[in-house]
């Protein structure tokens, strides 16, 4: 039989023992839960006109920083009726000359620090940070890139990604949200010109539900 002071001894070690593994289980289990956490508390939603600029805002309702955020856009549209020939000035990825979809290419972000329109941003806890994803105007609707809203100094063509007659259906596709510190996050969203003041709507949706990889 053990001594009261051997007993002691053993439980001691196996009370270190006990506590060790559950820091190193804690240790290896924190970024998931935390990566997890985020994942969950990210929420996009359309926002007030700013312009024909229709801005909406991704907000981080979680107790750590989102880093380097990106958005990435897809849009149903009939490649052969819907794509139009950029205005005087401007010029597009997708044109008349170029028609292919648009399947998860990047939007750039409505801040002008650092940079202006960069493509990734820091979102803090409880922090939105606003983008434009369309400029609806009188004639067409256009989807903007990761070169972002400001015409170049030098007097070149502004880049958008495509350019989009009005019509009278919605323009419907999907939203992606990836960061350093969460999963991707998806959502629909319905472009509707029409529908003024509140032409674009955005739900989430659960990526086994996309009709095509994204």
């Amino acid at each position: 039989m053990p001594s009261d002071w051997e007993s002691k001894i053993y439980e001691a070690c196996w009370g270190a023992a006990a506590g060790g593994g559950a820091s190193l289980v804690l240790y290896f289990l924190q970024p998931i839960i935390m990566r997890w956490s985020l994942t969950r508390q990210i929420s996009v939603y359309p926002e007030e006109i700013h312009g024909s600029h229709k801005r909406c805002r991704v907000c981080n309702r979680g107790y750590w920083t989102v880093a380097q955020a990106m958005i990435y856009i897809a849009l149903d549209y009939d490649l052969e009726n819907d794509i139009i020939t950029p205005p005087k000035g401007e010029d597009a990825f997708v044109n008349p000359n170029h028609r292919i979809p648009l399947r998860g290419d990047q939007l750039c972000w409505s801040v002008r620090s650092p940079t202006v329109n960069p493509m990734k941003v820091d979102i803090f806890a409880k922090e939105r940070q606003p983008f434009s994803p369309c400029d609806i105007r009188g004639d067409c609707v256009m989807i903007p890139s990761e070169e972002g809203w400001e015409f170049p100094k030098d007097g070149s063509p502004r880049k958008a990604r495509v350019f989009l007659r009005r019509r009278r259906q919605p323009y419907t596709g999907f939203l992606k949200i990836v960061s350093a510190d969460t999963d991707a996050c998806f959502f629909r969203i319905s472009i509707d010109p029409d529908k003024e003041p509140r032409p674009i709507e955005i739900a989430p949706i659960c990526a086994m539900d996309l009709p095509y990889k994204f």
